[in-house]
């Protein structure tokens, strides 16, 4: 064909083909998309889903909650006795795991040193709805352990018996540089071992000069000296020379005449 044998006809016709096969797909695109309303900009819906409702933190729920959360601390987030914590954990960190594996202390908390300074107590209430409480929880480490002051988040949960659990610990921050024990302790064994390290270098060096004889050290400094003498008596030497001979040469001329 010769509309196809000019390069400048085929451009045209290939972005008139574009635009024909656009036509159609933006007709469907307007067709079967409905128009957004300002009244209506939740976002998708989640269905069966219930805004829980704020309910008070009373202080019978407190006094309940505070062993639950100092046992929680010390069994499962310090591991002295991952065991005893399956009785205070909630169905969400026990998802998925047997007791069994629950009792090696291989568990989705995670591991912190922690006091038994202030267990049991929290910083201040995030939320509390009913049946579940959020707690900002502050931590002391154990004395040395190297680790700062920590603030993480629990959230408490009740069953239908009424019983309280830890359903969530997650670190939010730790306050703070480490352990100012630790950090002397350090310290201390650094200078130790650099203390360590030159009494040893002290004591090698005679060993390394036990074969040789004393006065070696004393010769080597001759050598210099030498040097200097030759550089400042060869020159008053060939003066000297010159002058003698100059004398001699005079006395015989002295004696000729």
């Amino acid at each position: 064909m010769k509309i196809l044998k000019s390069p400048r006809r085929r451009r045209r016709l290939i972005k008139l083909a574009v635009v024909l096969a656009f036509i159609p797909l933006a007709y469907l695109g307007v067709h079967y998309s409905t128009g957004g309303k300002a009244e209506n900009a939740n976002g998708p819906e989640v269905p069966n889903y219930v805004v829980p409702k704020h309910s008070p933190f009373t202080e019978a729920e407190r006094r309940a909650v505070r062993p639950v959360l100092a046992q929680f601390i010390q069994y499962a987030v310090a591991r002295e006795d991952p065991s005893k914590a399956w009785d205070v954990a909630g169905p969400a960190l026990r998802q998925g795991l047997t007791r069994k594996q629950w009792d090696t202390g291989a568990i989705p908390v995670v591991n912190y040193p922690a006091a038994h300074k202030g267990l049991g107590n929290w910083s201040y209430v995030k939320y509390s709805y009913s049946n579940t409480v959020g707690l900002e929880v502050f931590v002391f480490p154990k004395p040395g352990s190297g680790y700062s002051a920590m603030t993480a988040d629990a959230e408490v949960v009740k069953d239908k018996a009424g019983r309280w659990s830890v359903n969530y610990w997650m670190p939010e921050r730790f306050h703070g540089p480490p352990a100012k024990a630790t950090q002397v302790k350090a310290t201390k064994k650094a200078a130790s071992a650099t203390a360590k390290k030159s009494t040893s270098q002290k004591t090698a060096a005679p060993a390394a000069d036990a074969g040789q004889p004393p006065q070696t050290r004393g010769i080597w400094l001759l050598v210099p000296l030498g040097v200097l003498s030759l550089i400042i008596l060869a020159p008053l030497m060939l003066l000297v020379v010159g002058w003698l001979r100059s004398r001699r040469a005079a006395a015989r001329e002295s004696l000729g005449a």
